[in-house]
């Protein structure tokens, strides 16, 4: 096939369409088999079944049918009895008022030694006890374990889970000790840490970790609070990388990257013909790097704006609007203007616009990868073709229009200043109005405003790109490339989601995602610099 055969074709809609559909169909029978292959276990995080209440003082169950059988086979593994008695926890809670027995015989668990189980029964009568659980009452066979001497291991355990069960802190902490005085353990330590940190216990905590037992216990998240409560930047700085990936899946990341892989292929595009010898190629890397070092140093701004100088969203729509504009727009927007001058240097010998606002673009779009991450681990990855089309893009034409404004006032000394300065104000206000009508509840049902902001900016953003490239003539088409990476961002999110809920199961809210973009979408294949017939 030839370059004209090529260019026709990938301006062909029938093609795109027929090629959409076709990749699609191969991304179902993918999932499919990746679902029949996929060994079944009965795996579960705890964190997902068990939360606080809003004054941290008890708790409640998140409980569904599914959760409660993998909890009862939980009590059947060669497992660690902390275990056992966390999954007794959570099921006593989401079966709570009713009269199922869930303890099994003891020669149901001979894995189990014999205090060990007596132990688990113990721990099962004192949370089925008919008073009230805010009543702090003695739990009386599990105490009197817990009392011996020597105590039975992992009674002062359950003990201690008990009384953090009914709100009894001080109770719950010191039965922790006493676990932790009779039979040293990581997990008796950790149990500890856990109560302390979920009552914001710090000095505490600090005082445990002058044991090098505890050090290993305490994660970067509760480092990082301890540290904001007296503003410790070195352990702030520190805990940054930490938390950012600590808890984050590979899968996630993969797919954050990819998401960034395609648009930072389609804004290579729009730069015309590439060659190693012209910046936007060899500074592609160190943008992108620099955009998500943009995205770390937000975080550092959080911490000073609002638990250093106390500027947090509050509940007034006034406080919260303030936040969208001056916290949230302002913050974002200028700390990828400063990530972008560091290339400046680089792009003002050639004065060429349109590989100005590529490299500032890049700079965005590595913020956006970056912030990507989080919200795709939140959203088993639902939220990447949504992000995909709105917040890349959102970010990658902001920071591309004020790099590029930034940048004509530098070149020509100073004389395109009050245009840089109108147009970095216009990306604030816009960022800021975008955040607000998702943030503030009273301008929910305004939400609709946020598609016009969006819609407003990609406007200027294509008018930008068509005056800096009035020629377009390559073989393949950028809105062919456009549709083939929304159509592999779909695919990836739906093998991701597929794998946890099932191919069928997963159809569903990736297509409703898609269909609420459906206007986006529209806007985005007329603003493409290219005809498709």
């Amino acid at each position: 096939m030839n370059d004209k055969q090529l260019f026709l074709l990938t301006r062909s809609s029938s093609f795109l369409w027929k090629c959409a559909l076709g990749m699609l169909v191969l991304f179902l029978a993918l999932a499919s088999l990746l679902w029949i292959v996929k060994p079944r276990n009965q795996e579960i995080s705890y964190d997902d079944l068990f939360i606080l209440t809003e004054g941290q003082e008890s708790e409640i169950a998140i409980n569904t049918k599914k959760y409660a059988e993998i909890l009862q086979a939980e009590l059947f593994q060669a497992s660690p009895l902390e275990d056992k008695l966390y999954a007794l926890k959570y099921l006593l809670a989401i079966y709570s008022g009713t009269s199922v027995d869930l303890i099994p015989s003891a020669e149901q668990l001979p894995q189990l030694k014999d205090e060990e189980y007596q132990v688990l029964k113990a721990y099962s009568q004192a949370l089925l006890a008919p008073s009230a659980p805010q009543d702090n009452s003695s739990p009386a066979e599990l105490l009197a374990l817990a009392q011996r001497d020597p105590p039975l291991p992992y009674a002062n355990y359950a003990l201690s889970l008990f009384y953090s069960s009914t709100a009894n802190t001080e109770k719950a902490i010191a039965a922790a000790k006493s676990e932790i005085a009779a039979y040293p353990s990581s997990a008796s330590r950790l149990l500890l840490v856990d109560i302390l940190s979920v009552h914001q216990r710090y000095e505490e905590i600090e005082e445990l970790l002058a044991d090098p037992e505890f050090e290993p216990l305490v994660d970067s998240f509760l480092r990082r609070d301890i540290a904001l409560t007296r503003m410790d930047w070195p352990v702030l700085i520190k805990t940054l990388l930490p938390i950012a990936y600590e808890d984050t899946s590979l899968a996630m990341a993969l797919l954050a990257l990819l998401t960034g892989a395609c648009w930072t292929a389609l804004l290579l595009r729009f730069s015309g013909k590439l060659s190693w010898s012209i910046p936007v190629v060899w500074l592609t890397i160190p943008a992108l790097l620099l955009g998500a070092l943009s995205a770390h140093l937000t975080i550092l701004a959080i911490y000073l704006q609002e638990e250093q100088l106390g500027l947090s969203r509050g509940n007034e729509i006034i406080g919260q609007a303030i936040y969208c504009f001056a916290g949230i727009g302002l913050r974002e927007e200028l700390l990828k203007l400063l990530c972008f001058i560091p290339l400046i240097p680089f792009l003002i010998k050639r004065k060429n616009e349109l590989e100005i606002l590529v490299v500032a673009s890049l700079v965005g779009l590595g913020f956006a990868v970056e912030e990507n991450i989080s919200y795709f681990e939140q959203s088993q990855g639902i939220a990447a073709i949504g992000r995909f089309i709105t917040a890349n893009f959102f970010h990658l034409s902001l920071t591309g229009l004020c790099g590029l404004t930034l940048t004509q006032a530098i070149i020509f000394r100073g004389s395109a200043i009050n245009t840089a300065v109108s147009t970095f104000g216009i990306a604030v206000l816009a960022h800021g109005a975008y955040d607000a009508f998702i943030i503030i509840p009273e301008l929910g049902e305004y939400s609709f405003a946020t598609i016009i902001v969006f819609i407003l900016i990609s406007y200027q953003y294509f008018s930008w790109i068509r005056h800096l490239r009035p020629v377009w003539n390559d073989p393949i088409s950028i809105s062919a490339q456009f549709t083939f990476s929304l159509v592999l961002i779909f695919g990836a999110s739906y093998l991701l989601l597929s794998w946890e809920r099932g191919p069928f199961e997963s159809i569903a809210p990736l297509t409703e995602e898609v269909l609420g973009l459906a206007i986006l979408l529209v806007m985005f294949y007329r603003e493409i610099p290219e005809e498709v017939i």
